[in-house]
């Protein structure tokens, strides 16, 4: 290329035939990238995230939840009413054992009345009879074992032993009245009656 033609060429019209139009030299954009971090969990592991639309749905509603605290309230006095549950909390192991003794003997006969309805309806019973039967055998071990007990153990609520009791009261104010006067027989009577508040439970630790 001449000297001549140099001269005569703008220095961007030179530019320009080497490195083609100006828009197609435009700078390339700088590309942004956004990076995502999802929140971490409060209590650590793993990330929370979006609560699934499912779990907005199901959640309970405030009529919901009174309805459950309220089922909560009536399982809890049922269970603390309990026969079972109110013997288990006592001392007395006949007592408990008497309740176990009513409680299988109300499964059974409700064992029964099933037995009939499925008869009615020609549908087999063996099962329900079979059920039945070592019910009624779980009694009988009740049974044998309130026997066992009660040999070794007085009962001091049990009625011949009320009676017992009764006489002995009856044989201390025949001797107080012969020989105390009316202040002092009202003052012993007094005395006696609050010594022998609750004698049953005193007597009871003695004799287990």
């Amino acid at each position: 290329m001449s000297s001549d033609i140099l001269d005569d060429k703008d220095a961007d019209e030179l530019l320009a035939e080497i490195t083609g139009p100006e828009e197609k030299r435009q700078p390339a954009q700088p590309t942004i990238q956004v990076l995502f971090v999802p929140p971490k969990n409060p209590t650590g592991g793993k990330a929370l995230g979006t609560r699934p639309r499912s779990m907005v749905r199901n959640r309970p509603s405030q009529e919901d939840l009174e309805y459950y605290e309220a089922l909560q309230e009536e399982r809890e006095q049922f269970v603390a009413g309990d026969p079972v549950v109110q013997n288990a909390a006592g001392r007395d192991p006949l007592q408990l054992l008497s309740a176990l003794k009513k409680e299988v003997a109300r499964e059974t006969a409700s064992l029964a009345y099933q037995r009939i309805i499925n008869e009615r309806m020609g549908r087999d019973s063996s099962s329900i009879s079979g059920r039945r039967i070592d019910a009624l055998k779980k009694i009988a071990d009740i049974e044998l074992e309130m026997h066992k007990i009660g040999f070794d153990q007085i009962d001091l609520h049990g009625e011949k032993l009320q009676r017992v009791f009764q006489l002995w009261i009856e044989i201390v104010k025949d001797a107080a009245v012969a020989t105390l006067g009316a202040e002092q027989l009202d003052l012993f009577f007094n005395r006696l009656t609050t010594a022998m508040d609750g004698w049953e439970e005193r007597a009871a630790d003695l004799v287990r």
